[in-house]
């Protein structure tokens, strides 16, 4: 799994960063990778990390800095290139991204990098990082026309695929982009040859399920990292469903979880990730805590520790009860001698809405979070919190409404469904209430919804509950 290469190629993709941490361009790595996996793999590792970073832009621009920048290792690589070779190629590939008819990507946030001189320049092109929404999934073609399409594009082939597979995995290690992407080149190579089985494909697809069930599953929880801005929240939620746990317990688990996606869904190599997950597996399967937990559970927590947790993210949730959260709020919620107090009012409302899925659950208690914390900095906190009841009743009514439709969506076919949905909207507005809720109904009522096409829906529809009920 180790790469050393694409740590190294990351150190010369972002020269400032590393130099600002007090590291050096180590040239002599560098090239003796680029010797040992020959160019054209060398490539693909560049590749990788500009897909990633700019996913919303074009293969000929993504294809254009990876060029230049091949061409620079290449160059400076060679005996007689002057120690400051790559320093100047960096600086002028920096201002060629600068340029008005630049050939490269643009970037949002770009003109202000731009702005900069030196280093401070460098570095902040470096750091510059897209946050469109999630590209859909690349759909599977047949056999036949993969096959076709591998003979028409040859050696072009591999790094369009590298491009198109990166740009839609942007938040997970690269090193796990380039270990999916070489393998299903092999496969494209040994199955359309001439001479190969019928059933090659077939084989090499079932040797690959658990390895592409697994990056579904990274893809997934750094998506919602990355994206969500109250993660946190819904996790501590989501583990107290699962695990009937309280709320320490609860936030332990969350927070281990979570320190770990931060600190690794955007490094490149895979080692880091890999090395949190399966730390966390034994937090979250502690012994002492077992005998709590539901037999299914126990059964994943005998599995190797990364099977484990995909076995635990196919388990249903079940919802809990929770105290009586009386309203209007106490201040109390707000005091010192309190701690955690709006956490563990967040954890409450989650417990009761297991239906719900993160993106969701997590959005609607961003936006609970932002009215409570805003009236605890108030001068008087309790008039605050009562003018701020019907809101923040309204909204978690408006939860369980979701939760409620969600629990529906799994019972029912598509086609009683939108039928339930179209006889509870009635009134004037109802034909577009009802396309709204069927919108957040198919796109996040699974698990694994994208994380920003829901935060957008969910705020939509609070929103248009507060202006209008509905």
């Amino acid at each position: 799994m180790r790469n050393p290469a694409l740590i190294l190629i990351f150190v010369l993709i972002i020269p400032a960063v590393i130099a600002e941490k007090g590291k050096y361009y180590e040239k002599e790595k560098i090239c003796k990778e680029l010797k040992t996996f020959g160019i054209e793999k060398f490539r693909e590792m560049v590749t990788v990390l500009y897909s990633q970073k700019f996913p919303n832009n074009k293969f000929e621009e993504v294809n254009g800095v990876v060029d230049d920048m091949t061409k620079l290792t290449e160059k400076c690589c060679k005996d007689d290139a002057s120690p400051d070779c790559y320093d100047k190629g960096a600086t002028e590939i920096s201002e060629k991204s600068c340029g008005k008819d630049s050939p490269y990507p643009k970037h949002p946030g770009i003109e202000q990098c731009c702005t900069l001189q030196g280093q401070e320049k460098k570095l902040c092109l470096a750091l510059l990082r897209y946050t469109a929404d999630e590209l859909p999934s690349l759909l599977e073609p047949t056999n036949e026309e993969i096959c076709t399409q591998y003979n028409k594009e040859g050696s072009d082939y591999a790094i369009r695929y590298v491009y198109e597979f990166a740009r839609r995995h942007r938040n997970i290690p690269a090193g796990f982009v380039l270990n999916a992407t070489q393998t299903h080149v092999r496969m494209v190579e040994r199955c359309c040859h001439p001479a190969a089985k019928i059933s090659c494909f077939l084989q090499e697809r079932l040797q690959l399920a658990g390895s592409n069930i697994f990056l579904r599953f990274l893809s997934n929880v750094c998506n919602n990292q990355v994206n969500l801005k109250s993660y946190k929240y819904g996790l501590s939620s989501y583990y107290g469903n699962l695990l009937g746990a309280n709320f320490e317990e609860a936030s332990t688990i969350s927070s281990h979880f979570q320190s770990g996606l931060e600190k690794c869904c955007l490094q490149p190599q895979p080692e880091c990730i890999i090395e949190e997950l399966t730390s966390f597996h034994k937090v979250l399967c502690n012994e002492s805590k077992l005998d709590a937990t539901t037999e299914e559970f126990r059964k994943c927590c005998k599995k190797p520790a990364l099977d484990t947790l995909l076995c635990v993210d196919n388990l249903k949730r079940q919802a809990r009860q929770s105290p009586d959260l009386t309203h209007p709020l106490s201040s109390q919620l707000c005091a010192e001698d309190h701690p955690h107090g709006v956490d563990r009012y967040l954890f409450f409302i989650g417990l009761r809405h297991a239906s719900t899925s993160l993106p969701v659950l997590t959005t609607a208690l961003d936006d609970i979070k932002t009215t409570v914390t805003a009236c605890c900095s108030a001068a008087d906190v309790t008039a605050c919190l009562t003018e701020k009841d019907s809101k923040l009743n309204r909204t978690t009514a408006l939860l369980s409404k979701i939760d409620d439709t969600c629990s529906q969506y799994f019972k029912l076919d598509l086609s009683a469904f939108k039928t339930m949905i179209q006889k509870k909207e009635q009134g004037e507005g109802a034909e577009m209430r009802a396309k709204t809720w069927l919108e957040l109904a198919t796109s996040c009522c699974s698990q694994h919804s994208i994380p920003q096409l829901c935060q957008k829906l969910t705020q939509d529809i609070i929103k248009y509950d507060n202006d209008s009920g509905i």
